[in-house]
């Protein structure tokens, strides 16, 4: 077993999974990357943040970008934050031990033998009433939330991953967090990663 082990965590919009995946990275002494990494790939490619973090975890389509070398097309602007992304997850899977949540990292990293690729879910009921409870939002704008947000990052995974969006492809464990809440699902995965890495 390498010194190294990395967790992902894909999640269902409301289904906690950034909590889950900070309170883990609490207990196990793990860096978590979640939005930071959005940071980082401003930083490293110079585009502007908020231009960066309209893409993030969307599909966008090969729409025209405002990056367009003259007389030719470019990558759209979506393309261009998940390759950074991608160089940024391999960078950080080769540094050390790290929680990394959502960006198709279960994906990137799916021939490392060292990575622990976890799945957060509930039932869309279930997240309503997070989202509602969390954001001070009626019912109503609740469901068009997680619809919406459920939409989109079903068609960015089955769109970057060529169509191998599935819920348990390529996934060691789903978890539902409606039945075991976060802590359940944290003891979960730090006995699954204390079991890969005896270390922790």
């Amino acid at each position: 077993m390498s010194s190294k082990l990395i967790i992902t965590i894909g999640r269902e919009f409301g289904a906690e999974g950034h909590e889950i995946g900070k309170e883990l990275a609490d207990r196990i002494g793990f860096t978590l990357y979640d939005k930071d990494m959005l940071a980082i790939a401003a930083q490293k490619s110079g585009i502007d943040i908020n231009v960066l973090a309209h893409e993030d975890e969307s599909y966008s389509g090969h729409a025209l970008s405002p990056y367009l070398t003259i007389g030719r097309l470019s990558k759209s602007m979506g393309d261009k934050l998940f390759q950074l992304q991608t160089d940024i997850i391999h960078d950080l899977a080769a540094k050390g031990s790290c929680i990394i949540v959502g960006r198709l990292g279960d994906y990137i990293l799916k021939d490392n033998p060292n990575c622990l690729k976890a799945f957060i879910y509930a039932p869309f009921e279930k997240r309503v009433e997070i989202i509602k409870n969390k954001h001070g939002i009626s019912e109503g704008e609740a469901k068009k939330l997680v619809k919406k947000m459920d939409s989109a990052r079903r068609e960015y995974y089955t769109y970057y991953s060529n169509g191998k969006w599935d819920r348990k492809e390529g996934k060691d464990i789903l978890l539902n967090r409606a039945t075991f809440g976060i802590e359940g699902c944290v003891n979960i995965l730090e006995a699954m990663a204390k079991s890969m890495d005896p270390s922790i």
